[in-house]
């Protein structure tokens, strides 16, 4: 009877949202799909084949497919977890160990002191409409010391 208990807090414990971030600024999404199609023109007259020009538009799109397409999180009591297009990204709470906010999210990050790896370390979340709720899971989970 426990288990089926304690099974029900962890479900209880788990945030999910999804942020779009060109919905907000969709005058930089239209410059960025045009940058795309560019790209990918600009590759066909180049190299005279449709491969060419959809690889280009395909890796255009891959990098800016966090701004393009919907991001997804998770919070849950194993660690925190985000996926966009192709990307997955997953961190568990005993490898977080600082955390900090921004004006628009909070990042998650193994490394114990700042670097110039942190951009490419940890995960950024993105707040949605209901940050508070975002923030409060992960003071939860993080203790106050490694995350004010």
């Amino acid at each position: 009877m426990a288990e089926s208990s304690s099974s029900k807090v962890q479900t209880a414990a788990v945030v999910t949202w999804s942020v779009h971030l060109a919905r907000r600024q969709p005058w930089r999404a239209a410059v960025a799909l045009i940058v795309i199609c560019a790209s990918a023109a600009i590759a066909y007259v180049i190299w005279l084949h449709p491969l060419a020009a959809a690889a280009a538009g395909f890796l255009v799109l891959s990098a800016a497919a966090e701004f393009l397409l919907p991001v997804s999180y998770r919070i849950g009591p194993e660690g925190v977890s985000c996926r966009n297009f192709l990307s997955l990204g997953h961190l568990k709470w005993a490898d977080v160990k600082r955390c900090y906010r921004d004006a628009d999210g909070v990042k998650l990050s193994p490394l114990a002191r700042p670097s110039r790896l942190e951009a490419y370390r940890g995960i950024y979340l993105w707040l949605g409409d209901d940050g508070e709720a975002v923030l409060d899971a992960i003071r939860r989970y993080v203790p106050g010391e490694r995350c004010p």
